[in-house]
Parts: C-alpha cells; sequence; structure tokens
C-alpha cells in the first residue's frame, strides 16, 4: 500500500468522525475508480468508518457506509465494542435501529462482557433491543413455511382418485337433515 492510499484511508475515517458527506462521497467515487473500495477499513486503535459515524452520530454517513457493505458486527481492537455499542452509548435510537435492521447482532459482548442490552441507558434503547433480541429468538427459520404447505398439499389432492359411493358403504349411518320421515 502506498503513502497516498494510507491518507486516503484516513480521509474515510476522518469523513465519518466530522459527517463531512463530500469528502466521503469523493473517496467513495475515486476508491471505486481504482477498483479498491473497502468499506471496513480498520485505523490503527481498530475502528471502522462505522465505528466512528456511530460514536459521533452521524445517520447519513451510517447511512451510507451501509449500503456500501460496512460491516455493523466488527468489533474493535480496545474495547471489543461494535458499532451499535457505540450507537447505544451515545444513545443513538435511529442510528442502532438502522444498525440492527442491516442485522447488526445484538448479543455480540465487547471485552467488559456487554451486549448490547447491557449498555443501553435509556428504556427506549432497551425496548428496541429486546424487540430486535425476540426477533433473534423467533427468527423466520423457526416457523413453518406455509407456501412449502400449500404445494404440499395440492400434490397430495392431485393425487387422490374422487370418493365414489360403494354398496358396502354404511348409508343407514349417514345422517338425514331433511324433515321427511
Amino acid at each position: 500500500m502506498s503513502e497516498d492510499d494510507d491518507y486516503g484511508d484516513e480521509i474515510l475515517f476522518e469523513a465519518a468522525k466530522k459527517n463531512h458527506v463530500t469528502m466521503f462521497d469523493e473517496y467513495y467515487q475515486q476508491r471505486l475508480n481504482k477498483k479498491n473500495w473497502n468499506p471496513n477499513l480498520i485505523d490503527v486503535i481498530g475502528n471502522t468508518a462505522l465505528h466512528y459515524s456511530c460514536t459521533f452520530k452521524h445517520l447519513e454517513i451510517t447511512k451510507k457506509l451501509l449500503e456500501l457493505g460496512a460491516n455493523p458486527n466488527i468489533q474493535n481492537k480496545s474495547s471489543g465494542d461494535t458499532p451499535l455499542h457505540k450507537a447505544i452509548w451515545a444513545n443513538q435510537i435511529a442510528i442502532a435501529e438502522l444498525l440492527i435492521e442491516k442485522n447488526a447482532d445484538v448479543t455480540i459482548c465487547n471485552n467488559q462482557k456487554q451486549n448490547a442490552l447491557m449498555v443501553a441507558k435509556t428504556a427506549e434503547m432497551k425496548a428496541l433491543i429486546n424487540q430486535a433480541l425476540l426477533a433473534k429468538k423467533f427468527s423466520s427459520e423457526d416457523f413453518a413455511d406455509d407456501d412449502d404447505d400449500e404445494d404440499e398439499n395440492e400434490s397430495a389432492n392431485k393425487s387422490k382418485k374422487p370418493y365414489k359411493p360403494s354398496p358396502h358403504d354404511h348409508s343407514d349411518m349417514v345422517a338425514n337433515d331433511s324433515d321427511d320421515e
């Protein structure tokens, strides 16, 4: 990696720290043109740009990073925090919601053995994390797929022959709802 690349990478971190959207967009275009875009670059202390955008409460840069492939589950070197931990520490509900929508894992523990719920301070943040925990506990894989059942029933119905009365049927056991006696 050249000195230019090292300096260029620092631009990504600065853009995330300061919510400098134009700087971020220019950096992204430059990297895209060189075919070396990596939204998960790690700086010398182990943070990604997503860690910084969440720490400094920058929703717009956070959205861009996630849309462009940033991993919300990378733990930094110093504390083991994920971007979700950072958003929760900063009490940023909108950023935490966005991270969870983009598959941030609420069960990851940092170096202090704290998951997202343990870090949450407000009732609103705790409710959000609890909702994500429930969604994770009851994922779509835990439930039967109704579409599959319909397909199975259709094929089973197609293989069945229609009912034809037989002389051996017990007609005396059929209920007669008519008023005729």
